[in-house]
């Protein structure tokens, strides 16, 4: 009896995993499509300018 109750609780958690949907794999792979912002294309922006002399003189 306890290899029986295994054996159905092995099966009951196997299709806890299993999805219903029918989204595609192009839908899904969409999802982790990531767009290249400023600086990702390999070439970075340059620093900015340094200020001027004495701006932060108070």
């Amino acid at each position: 009896m306890k290899k029986i109750s295994i054996t159905l609780m092995a099966i009951v958690c196997s299709f806890l995993l299993y999805s219903c949907t029918t989204d595609s794999v192009a839908e899904i792979d969409g999802l982790y499509n990531t767009q290249s912002t400023e600086g990702d294309d390999g070439d970075p922006p340059p620093p900015p300018p340094p200020p001027p002399p004495g701006a932060n003189d108070e």
